[in-house]
């Protein structure tokens, strides 16, 4: 036998060696084989819906601070005689209410010369009728170029134009004024009812009936019964959208507190409008959470709606990097899209930005796909 494997050493070899590569090659063989002959995964299924347009409410959404309560001084037109009070402190007013009668009053006086004792009948002052009718005249068209830029509401235009025609009723009906005993006060039957300029509640009210005032004299002043208040600055564009009595949702802290807007005052710059202050009152400040100073985030409820693009909240996922993507069926292959969101409503969510037109949103088995895998959707 040794002398079998001396004789064809070099054979027996070779047949080894070509044993061995036929093995090699068999198993490149089989294993090629199996790579050619593998079936490709089955299509996930899937369900897709097209892009929805839903209502979105509209809101104005600005940063704004916590300040001290603001309060509107109510102010004596002309000197004259408080005949009516109508109101009295922490009660609450409506904007065009009436707070007190203003009964006008002329005053007669003498005079006397060192040699001659001479009674002068003075003539009675400018009659207050007139001056009346100039202040509500004034008001008025002050009012009317607020009203034109849409810085107060109709309402508070239509007020003033109600004291403009009483001042001017009052101008014609007021007789001319004759002499009477020196030094004396001469009722001028000219008078004037004040009205509340906006919603509020009386303060500071320390005056009496039958009382007499100074023209330009604080009377009153009308506050929203806070000692804090939220003051959020608005574009000119924004006022149609917000009004008296228009609620709003205060956020700070990781609470949303309700309030609704009392106010609304232009901002002047160089003479002109550049913005406009909405003043907020609070519907409840819970322990005193609010304080002057704080900043606070609000979003100012319209009660109006607009149409936006939306898909199911279900449908959208997020990366390790917080950025959010949907997958869209497109030629029975998943194609990934990142998208930017707005608001969620409901079970939609607001998209913000551009998606292709008619795309269809796979909704369901998104752990089981990827960029490029197949699908097949299901009804």
């Amino acid at each position: 036998m040794r002398n079998f494997i001396q004789q064809h050493r070099k054979a027996i070899l070779l047949t080894v060696i070509l044993l061995l590569v036929a093995i090699v090659l068999a198993a490149q063989y089989d294993l090629l084989s199996c790579t050619l002959w593998t079936k490709p995964k089955p299509p996930v299924n899937v369900s897709a819906v097209s892009v929805s347009i839903i209502n979105k409410p509209i809101q104005i959404a600005r940063a704004g601070s916590v300040e001290n309560a603001a309060f509107v001084p109510i102010n004596s037109e002309f000197t004259g005689l408080l005949s009516e009070i109508y109101v009295s402190n922490g009660q609450s007013v409506k904007s065009g209410q009436p707070l007190f009668k203003l009964t006008a009053t002329a005053v007669q006086s003498a005079t006397s010369e060192t040699s001659t004792i001479k009674t002068t009948t003075a003539k009675p002052e400018v009659q207050p009728g007139p001056d009346t009718y100039e202040a509500a005249l004034k008001e008025y068209n002050r009012f009317k170029e607020l009203y034109d830029i849409g810085g107060i509401p109709r309402r508070q235009l239509e007020a003033a134009a109600a004291r403009l025609q009483e001042a001017e009723k009052n101008r014609t009906n007021s007789p001319s004024a004759t002499p009477s005993t020196p030094g004396t006060a001469t009722p001028v039957n000219s008078f004037t009812t004040i009205k509340a300029p906006t919603d509020g509640i009386v303060s500071g009210l320390s005056i009496a009936s039958g009382q007499t005032v100074q023209s330009g004299q604080q009377l009153m002043a009308l506050g929203n019964g806070q000692e804090v208040e939220i003051v959020v600055q608005i574009e000119q564009n924004d006022l149609y959208l917000a009004h008296l009595g228009t609620p709003a949702i205060i956020e700070v802290a990781n609470q949303s507190l309700p309030g609704q807007v009392s106010s609304i005052y232009p901002k002047v710059e160089g003479n002109q409008v550049t913005s406009f202050l909405v003043h907020i009152r609070l519907t409840n400040n819970p322990s005193g959470l609010l304080k002057a100073g704080m900043p606070v985030n609000v979003r100012i409820e319209t009660g109006k709606s607009g149409t936006v693009i939306a898909v199911p909240t279900a449908s959208i996922f997020q990366d390790k990097q917080g950025c959010h993507f949907i997958y869209i069926a497109a030629n029975g292959i998943a194609v990934r899209q990142q998208i930017n969101i707005g608001e969620t409503i409901g079970d939609f969510t607001e998209i913000t930005s551009d998606l292709p037109q008619e795309s269809m949103i796979i909704t369901n088995n998104l752990d089981k796909i990827k960029n490029g895998a197949a699908i097949e959707l299901t009804q």
